[in-house]
């Protein structure tokens, strides 16, 4: 029986995912098996998978598209470590990742995440600036927004390490659209999970051309329905953060200004807004994008060219 089960959901991007098995296998913790779940009929990523001639690593095939979080409880089923990572086919782990999240990793059922180098068309960060430490609801710590310009938590479903024992009573298909935040949320609340944050940079998530982000695949309208549907599990605080910042910036970045109204009524309403969310929420709707961006990376200047590029 492995240590780590890593499971690896993707579909039609074979030269993504190779990269992807290639860190995974390549850990310095060897005690582990590799299972790419391929969601749907995809030859071109089939084949890639079958160059790698590795005894650890695994491949399943859905027979039509359901989706990642499907992809992901498809790899748990069939998983056998005691800890179960995941890892998306658009990132890559540093060599040490396992060893230092199995090294942080108590008893009791727990989500080990790491730090993320994070590479943007405008530069590279390290995200969470402040990793998770238990002293604020896990909800709060995600869209509470800790600072006037940012600041507030990050995760990232490649950064998770997750005990088994967490899913005998939860799986990513019980989510619905922001199933990373969720699962972690409804973990931490619902099954009395631990969260523990290795304070090292540890997976390299680049978005690039090739990147699907969430501002393009959730509207505002799924992300506002999302965090009503939520809010027996999300602080007031919470809801009203998500609302002002995360929905916010899908719908300004999307050009939907008649998104600005229903959210800023749904936060007071349902949520408890900050001043620090008002002032994100009036930044995103009168700053132009060039110019928010200029202020979270001053060298770079508003018309700077971006820089991101994989270290």
């Amino acid at each position: 029986m492995p240590q780590v089960s890593v499971v690896i959901p993707t579909f039609g991007r074979p030269h993504l995912v190779e990269r992807a098995i290639a860190s995974a296998l390549d850990q310095t913790l060897s005690d582990l098996e590799v299972i790419v779940v391929v969601d749907g009929p995809d030859p071109g990523t089939r084949a890639v998978i079958a160059r790698r001639a590795d005894p650890r690593l695994r491949c399943i095939e859905h027979p039509e598209q359901r989706g990642a979080a499907a992809a992901r409880d498809t790899g748990v089923a069939a998983s056998q470590g005691a800890w179960i990572a995941f890892l998306d086919d658009d990132d890559t782990w540093m060599p040490t990742k396992l060893a230092a999240q199995v090294s942080h990793a108590p008893d009791h059922p727990t989500i080990v995440s790491t730090l993320s180098l994070v590479g943007t068309p405008d530069a590279w960060s390290v995200k969470p600036a402040h990793p998770y430490d238990g002293s604020m609801s896990i909800d709060e710590w995600l869209f509470g927004r800790a600072t006037w310009l940012g600041g507030g938590g990050f995760l990232q479903c490649s950064s998770l390490m997750v005990s088994r024992s967490v899913f005998a009573t939860l799986r990513f298909s019980d989510t619905r659209d922001h199933d990373d935040w969720e699962f972690a949320i409804r973990a931490v609340k619902q099954v009395g999970c631990a969260f523990v944050t290795v304070p090292e940079p540890l997976v390299i998530h680049l978005f690039d051309a090739s990147r699907t982000s969430l501002q393009s695949t959730l509207t505002w309208r799924i992300s506002l329905n999302w965090a009503l549907s939520m809010r027996a599990l999300l602080t007031p605080r919470a809801l009203s953060g998500f609302l002002l910042t995360v929905a916010a910036r899908s719908a300004a970045n999307a050009g939907a200004p008649g998104a600005a109204l229903p959210l800023v009524v749904a936060a007071f309403r349902a949520g408890q807004p900050t001043a620090r969310q008002l002032f994100a929420f009036i930044l995103l709707w009168l700053v132009p994008r060039s110019m928010r961006r200029a202020l979270r990376h001053p060298s770079l200047g508003p018309g700077a060219a971006p820089t991101a590029s994989l270290p």
